[in-house]
């Protein structure tokens, strides 16, 4: 603790820090980096550590309710599968069909990330669910945004959805499905609507990327990044955001793997909690991808097999990352003479004078960082060969 608050003050004192304790830290919510940066002016270590822990706290803790509604034979079903990265025939998939399956809404976890849950509405205009009072009987204000599925042209009746959920300051997006039957798109009737054309089958293709990055954007920090870790890893410019996401949390959890456990290691200068390295290491993994279960999804997609996906990854999958492979990185990381700290950790107060606990920060963010690159590029390997699998399979 008060090593390392001298460091913040060493810092402060030089300036160095002058202009990240008055900009927006990364992967903290506004109010959060105020909260922070009020306690590092104060010499306040713990204060400034405990908005750190709360802020982590948060993200792991953050809920995402995500609605979608259609009519029958939209394709709404299988939208919520894909976008939970599972086939229509997977454990705990939607069921499918031309007939309102849905009666009431219906709540779809992500499998790998059960805080992003996926509402099935009931249809609207239905005898239980008439258009008048649809919004209130489905619990509008439960949901984060809407997604109104149809296959064909939209109807009046979705129109006046999108207007009145509009009225109650809800985000929504008209999604087109089933595209690759029928690309004319009718107008929908409501001004400069925002229309995305997805297929099911090929949920990497058409405007399914820009759909899930706009989406994205327009939540609070938490829960934006709750969602990206949780999207399908089915384009590059996915995997961009889940990299740039997942790397701004890397600074907290230096902080707290050097600042809070603190456990010396044997024949290492550092300290940290090897802990914080697997559930960090395991959480990339899962984000990209890269576990049995999403790997297996993936390979039944593409027509392959999941031995072929995996023999392009280098990196251990998420269920092998034990304390051992973190203590391995670990020793790999302090053997070199100088680690390669990215330039955005410099961005972060704790970064000054030598001392123990700098290196042990340098050493832990340097071990995520790595690793993240690892999983990252193994991730665009598997989209890569599952993309060519896909194409030899049409």
């Amino acid at each position: 603790g008060p090593v390392l608050f001298n460091i913040f003050i060493n810092d402060l004192d030089k300036g160095a820090t002058t202009e990240v304790v008055n900009s927006k830290l990364p992967g903290l919510s506004e109010e959060e980096t105020a909260k922070f940066q009020t306690a590092i002016k104060a010499g306040n270590f713990s204060e400034a550590m405990s908005v750190v822990k709360m802020s982590d706290d948060m993200f792991r803790n953050t809920k995402l309710n995500i609605a979608i509604t259609g009519n029958s034979g939209s394709g709404k079903s299988s939208f919520i599968n894909a976008i939970r990265s599972l086939n229509d025939d997977d454990r705990g998939a939607a069921e499918t069909g031309v007939t309102e399956t849905t009666k009431d809404p219906t709540a779809y976890p992500h499998p790998i990330h059960p805080n992003v849950i996926v509402w099935d509405l009931p249809g609207i205009g239905t005898t239980k669910y008439p258009a008048k009072t649809y919004l209130t009987d489905v619990n509008v204000y439960r949901y984060d945004f809407f997604i109104i599925v149809a296959a064909g042209r939209f109807t009046e009746a979705e129109t006046k959805l999108a207007k009145e959920i509009n009225s109650m300051e809800k985000k929504f997006y008209f999604v087109r499905t089933k595209v690759d039957v029928d690309l004319q798109l009718q107008k929908a009737g409501i001004i400069s609507p925002q229309v995305f054309l997805v297929s099911r089958w090929d949920f990497h293709k058409y405007d399914s990327p820009q759909l899930q990055e706009t989406f994205a954007n327009d939540l609070n920090i938490h829960k934006r990044h709750v969602l990206i870790c949780a999207l399908p890893s089915t384009s590059e410019e996915i995997l961009k955001e889940k990299k740039r996401a997942l790397q701004e949390q890397i600074w907290k959890q230096a902080l707290k793997s050097c600042a809070l456990a603190a456990v010396p290691l044997p024949f290492l200068s550092v300290k940290c909690d090897v802990d914080i390295l697997v559930e960090n290491m395991r959480e990339y993994c899962k984000s990209f991808g890269l576990d049995d279960d999403s790997i297996e999804s993936l390979a039944k997609q593409v027509r392959m097999s999941a031995d072929e996906l995996k023999c392009v990854i280098k990196s251990p999958l998420a269920k092998a990352i034990t304390k051992e492979e973190a203590l391995k990185r670990l020793r790999e990381a302090t053997g070199e003479p100088m680690m390669r700290v990215k330039s955005f950790i410099s961005l972060i107060p704790l970064i000054g004078t030598g001392i123990a606990a700098k290196k042990s920060y340098s050493v832990t963010s340097e071990v995520l960082l790595r690793f993240l690159d690892e999983v990252a590029e193994d991730a665009q390997r598997v989209l890569k060969k599952a993309l060519e699998g896909a194409g030899n399979n049409q």
